[in-house]
């Protein structure tokens, strides 16, 4: 055991740390992981701890009133940052940082896949052939339309919006936007519900939009939408989606993102008209590594008395 100043990794589920060792190498912090969300108060009211990374881990205001007064950050390992009670940290004078602008393309190449996927019914198609032995052409039915003539709606128009919605310009009749904070071309979401057959959500999970969809926004959506998420599972009311599916309210779903992920709703597996990835859209190996870097770069920064680059937007 040494006497260097901690920073504390919590749960990271990354096997090979080289990346954060050798940034740290010639300063005076070491990395030490937090395996255990148990262990957490044990490491966190050590007088030695300067920061906290955390990826899954939420970090509450019961956490932060823990936390050793050593402590001058706290950084959440991606973009949303809906997991950290920010103002509780604010009044302990804790700096919260975040990483907002790694793997914009990663994100938006993803939707584009879940968006073809989903469009082309890949998925049925798949269950159809291997589960039912069944090769057909028809097995869609007759909802199966040419992407040119459908209208998109891109909800959230951010760094990793406004790519997805460049990259799928050239393949769609037209594109709908609308973002609460970036002027668009849709003054309300109902625009989009309304009038666009595929809607994909790119906004971070707030207290106002949490379950944004859910069974009474689905009612307003008159073309039987594909709904794409690479956001945050909390904007979606599963058993509303679930319902919807059903229905036929919602014509096809794609989703790297479930609310009470990694558990799965076992009504959301049984359905033909889904399509899941494990929230992996931002990876790559170099959006990885890109994470991984700037998050220790911010913390350096804080400790070298410098403004971090990647504060989290906070308002009272």
């Amino acid at each position: 055991m040494t006497n260097k100043q901690q920073i504390l990794f919590l749960k990271t589920g990354i096997s090979d740390l080289s990346i954060e060792k050798n940034l740290l190498a010639t300063t005076p912090y070491e990395l030490v992981v937090v395996h255990d969300d148990a262990d957490l108060f044990l490491h966190a009211t050590n007088p030695l701890v300067i920061a906290i990374i955390t990826t899954d881990t939420p970090i509450t205001a019961d956490v932060v009133q823990q936390i050793s007064p050593s402590c001058r950050v706290i950084t959440r390992l991606g973009v949303g940052f809906d997991t950290i009670d920010v103002q509780a940290c604010i009044q302990r004078h804790i700096h919260v940082c975040y990483v907002p602008d790694y793997g914009t393309n990663e994100v938006a190449d993803h939707a584009v896949a879940l968006l073809f996927a989903a469009h082309r019914r890949l998925s049925l198609y798949h269950r159809r052939i291997v589960e039912q032995n069944i090769w057909h052409h028809e097995i869609p039915g007759d909802s199966l339309h040419t992407l040119s003539t459908l209208n998109l709606g891109v909800v959230g128009m951010g760094r990793i919006g406004s790519c997805f919605a460049t990259k799928m310009r050239p393949f769609v009749k037209g594109i709908l936007s609308y973002d609460p904070i970036i002027p668009s071309s849709c003054i309300s979401v109902d625009e989009i519900y309304e009038q666009c057959d595929i809607i994909s959500l790119h906004v971070p999970l707030t207290s106002t939009n949490y379950h944004m969809i859910s069974s009474e926004s689905i009612r307003r959506m008159k073309r039987r939408p594909i709904l794409i998420n690479v956001s945050r599972g909390g904007l979606v009311d599963t058993q509303a989606l679930v319902e919807a599916l059903k229905n036929g309210q919602i014509s096809y779903a794609a989703l790297d993102v479930l609310e009470d992920e990694p558990q799965i709703d076992p009504e959301l597996i049984k359905l033909d008209r889904i399509q899941l990835t494990p929230h992996s859209a931002w990876y790559t190996r170099e959006s990885e590594s890109a994470l991984r870097t700037k998050a220790i770069q911010d913390i350096l920064r804080i400790m070298n008395g410098e403004q971090p680059v990647y504060p989290v937007p906070y308002q009272q």
